[in-house]
């Protein structure tokens, strides 16, 4: 087996491990919170502990990642998860928990997870070569998505039967293994500049580095707004569904599973040759301009008084090509990403990067949770489109000329490789 193949196998299997110790306590903990306090409130603050260390934290987890010893970091991460939950659990045992407690650990996670996270998506040009770069990043979306549907159908199938305490050394043993399978993992080597700089110095060199780069801080931006109307889609879908079309949760747990289940078909998809991207800017271009057509979707139905079977029949269709195109946006953005990145600067910019992306969206629930209750679910929706629309085509008119650059490179490359058989 080749160091790559090895790698992905490894790093597939320890990232499953994670992400399900993750989720499993994630949705463990805001359902016990919901089931015992009844509070929307606690509920919400819960989510909030999980998302605000993410948001402050990101730039600098990516300062140390380019700074340190990545395998040793992303080990003592999943080391570090492993011994909270095991504190925890044993803590259960004595105490009952409450809501404090639960805030505890969710932000505990939180702050490890950052680290974690970040070190190890900027370690991903690191452990494989360019032509494996595409399969990897979408077996590795895969993963997250199986998690996403796997997770709360396990959980909330054994919430009711197991105390919290199985559910905590349930995802410590998980967080070991994951540490176990790190430490298999084979990095390559890169040219490392040591710096004298501090922390802070360091996070600000990575943001200057980042918006040197045309192009990869216009996609960094427009990842950003990206995030940001897809806050609006979680806030107004069940608004849309539940409120205005009259579906019943039941039908609506389906159509939100028909989001993951996209994911999970595009990935899989996308790591076969057949979906190799060769124009990386150009298909990205491509898919958000589909992307924000079909924003106007959910909104269909309500200008049309669709009857509840029909609008689920369309919303699954929407579901699922939105879990496509989303994951065609996302991998060549990736790509790009990890293949024009120095491998010096690749943990700062990947966590200013999550750090923008992830900031905005507090926002985004403020605002368009607040816009929901004076504007019409159907007029929000069309705003959404028009004005996603009109930021795809001014960001890819501000590259174009990078756009043709690249087509004509990879014209040339593969012009050359025939030339040559």
């Amino acid at each position: 087996m080749t160091t790559t193949s090895s790698n992905l196998y490894v790093l597939l299997l320890g990232k499953f491990m994670s992400l399900f110790a993750s989720s499993l306590f994630t949705f463990v903990a805001g359902l016990t919170v919901l089931t015992t306090s009844g509070s929307g409130l606690q509920f919400a603050l819960v989510l909030l502990a999980g998302t605000l260390p993410r948001v402050l934290l990101s730039p600098f987890a990516g300062a140390y990642a380019d700074k340190l010893n990545r395998k040793l970091v992303i080990i003592t991460m999943e080391s570090l998860n492993a011994l909270l939950f095991f504190l925890a659990g044993l803590a259960s045992l004595v105490w009952t928990f409450g809501v404090p407690a639960f805030l505890i650990i969710t932000c505990l996670l939180s702050v490890v997870s950052t680290f974690l996270s970040v070190t190890l998506t900027s370690s991903i040009p690191l452990l494989f070569d360019e032509n494996g770069l595409q399969r990897a990043n979408s077996l590795i979306q895969s993963i997250i998505s199986v998690s996403s549907i796997g997770t709360p159908l396990l959980a909330g199938a054994l919430f009711t039967l197991l105390p919290v305490s199985t559910f905590l050394f349930s995802s410590s043993f998980l967080f070991i293994v994951a540490a176990l399978f790190a430490s298999r993992l084979t990095f390559r080597a890169y040219e490392h500049v040591p710096t004298d700089q501090s922390t802070w110095d360091d996070v600000r060199s990575g943001f200057r580095y980042l918006k040197r780069q045309r192009v990869l801080w216009t996609l960094t931006v427009l990842a950003a707004f990206l995030n940001f109307f897809f806050v609006a889609s979680e806030v107004l879908f069940p608004i849309a569904a539940l409120q205005e079309i009259g579906v019943s949760p039941l039908q609506f747990g389906f159509l939100e599973s028909m989001f993951a289940v996209g994911f999970l078909v595009a990935s899989l998809a996308h790591a076969l040759p057949l979906f190799k991207i060769k124009y990386r800017l150009a298909t990205t271009r491509t898919a958000l301009m589909i992307i924000s057509c079909l924003f106007i979707a959910p909104a269909v139905p309500l200008y049309y008084n669709f009857s509840v079977t029909p609008a689920i029949v369309f919303l699954t269709g929407f579901a699922l090509l939105s879990g496509f195109f989303i994951i065609r946006v996302n991998i060549p953005i990736q790509l790009f990403l990890q293949t024009n990145t120095e491998p010096s600067y690749l943990g700062r910019v990947m966590g200013v990067l999550e750090s923008l992306a992830m900031g905005i969206t507090p926002l985004g629930f403020v605002l368009f949770g607040a816009l929901s209750e004076w504007v019409s679910t159907a007029l929000l929706y069309a705003i959404c489109m028009v004005c996603l629309l009109s930021l795809t085509l001014f960001a890819m008119h501000r590259i174009r000329h990078d756009i043709a650059a690249e087509k004509a490179v990879v014209l040339g490359e593969s012009e050359s490789a025939s030339a040559h058989q």
